[in-house]
């Protein structure tokens, strides 16, 4: 009777662990979101990369460059640590190491 018991308990335990799991794949500061592509959804600055001195930002998985727009912002400017976006409502900065940084008008 307690093998029956012990082979439950680990069953249960097996799936309550693999319930909690977080995807290690998932890129840094990445935020869920029902559907992404929506006006107003979060952005999140993933990755800066360089290459010959030009730099690309990946942005909920989108490559841009400045100059690009993504979802109603203009990239206008890409550093070592963020970027910084200008839209019709006013200017956004990104960073790699938190959320917006600073709005302004």
């Amino acid at each position: 009777m307690y093998k029956i018991i012990l082979v439950l308990c680990f069953l249960f335990i097996s799936s309550y662990v693999k319930s909690q799991q977080i995807d290690p794949t998932r890129p840094f500061g990445e935020i869920a979101t029902s559907n992404s592509s929506e006006k107003g959804a979060t952005l999140v600055l993933q990755s800066i990369i360089e290459s010959n001195n030009k730099r690309k930002a990946i942005i909920n998985g989108q490559a841009l460059s400045v100059g690009d727009k993504y979802n109603g912002f203009n990239l206008i400017a890409i550093s070592k640590n963020g970027v910084v976006l200008d839209s019709p409502q006013g200017r956004m900065e990104l960073s790699l190491f938190s959320g917006v940084i600073a709005n302004s008008k």
